[in-house]
Formats: C-alpha cells, structure tokens, sequence
C-alpha cells in the first residue's frame, strides 16, 4: 500500500515548498492521478482487482473500475478458457447466437472493458474474473499498489510540477530530468516482470 499524504510531503520537500503555497494540495493530486492512469495504461498488471460478475447474456461488462480485462478465471463451475474471436468465427458462425452452458470467453483486442461467453449462458451464471483496477488518488487516502511504484508516481508529480514554470530554462530541465527517470523506472520494471513471468513459465514446463 502506498500512503497518499506521504506522496504529497514528498513532492511538496523536493519542490520546497512544504507549506503547498506554490503547488497546492489539490494541483499535486491532480498530478498524481495522472501518474496513476500512466502507470497502469503502461502496465495493466500494476494493479489487479478480482470479482465475480452474474451474467445473464453477452456482452459481459466489467465493474466500472476496471481499466481492462486480464483473465477469465472461471465460468460457473469451469475453468475460464480462451478461444480467439477468429476461430468462433470461422467454425462456429452462429457463435453469438448459441445458448446453452458457456464453456469458452472470447473478446476483440479493442474491447478493453467487456467480453463474450460461448454459448451465451441460458441462465444466470457467475464469472470469476481478474481485471486491471483503476485508482483514484485522495488526501487521507492509501493506493493498493506495491511500494515499489512510489518513486515513479513521485517523479511524475515533479515532472509536472516543474512543468508548471517550463518558460524557465532550469525548471524545464528539472522537468525532463524526472519524466526521464519516471519513464526509465516504468519500463525497466515492466520488462522485469516480463523476464520473470518467462522464467516462471519455463520452469514450470521443465
């Protein structure tokens, strides 16, 4: 968990400025809302929610904080398992059509926050799904996401911090300066766990 409070006393020091007189609370949450949705529209996997969703047709919809969908972890009392869109299309042309007990979900690669059942279930059934969370920033408030991503939030709220007086040589180069290590820090840390997530799954399969 990341404390809110403890991101804006740490922006507000590098930017001495601990009375938040140039760059007020609200500007700095502003801020890091934006670090939040770069973080995760990079990396999906930052924060991941899990729920459980009644459905009764197609498409099926997911929570409306959900940011896009990750795995179909079961249908009804199956296994979730993935079939391509493609392939429903060219042997089962009736796909969306078909009713009965869903044993497959499908989704378009541009249908972030939906997907559909084959067959379209005939009665009410629970999906259990994982699905990257959205996260909203407040004062007071804690992120449920791993300490490890403070730092980054923390140089893209001094990023555009510094942004703010970017007419000034020196302050545009502050700015640079930590959009460079924030961008750095996120895609360093995201082909690490991709390096992981292989290793894992090689292991797996020896």
């Amino acid at each position: 968990m990341i404390s809110v409070d403890t991101l804006l006393t740490q922006a507000a020091t590098a930017l001495v400025d601990p009375l938040f007189v140039r760059w007020q609370k609200q500007e700095l949450l502003y801020y890091l809302n934006e670090a939040l949705n770069a973080v995760i529209t990079y990396k999906p996997s930052a924060v991941v929610a899990r729920a459980n969703i009644e459905a009764r047709g197609n498409p099926v919809a997911l929570p409306d904080d959900a940011h896009m969908l990750l795995s179909v972890e079961q249908i009804g009392a199956v296994r979730g398992q993935f079939t391509p869109m493609e392939t429903l299309n060219r042997f089962y042309p009736d796909w969306r059509t078909s009713q009965g007990q869903p044993k497959c979900w499908t989704k378009a690669a541009d249908e972030l926050t939906w997907f559909w059942l084959y067959p379209t279930p005939d009665k009410a059934t629970v999906i259990d799904v994982k699905y990257s969370q959205l996260l909203t920033a407040t004062e007071g408030g804690e992120l449920r996401m791993a300490i490890t991503y403070s730092g980054m939030l923390l140089d893209f709220m001094l990023y555009r911090a510094f942004s703010k007086d970017a007419e000034n040589a020196s302050e545009a180069q502050k700015a640079a300066t930590h959009y460079q290590v924030f961008n750095a820090a996120l895609t360093g840390k995201a082909t690490t766990d991709r390096v992981k997530q292989q290793a894992l799954k090689q292991a797996a399969m020896e």
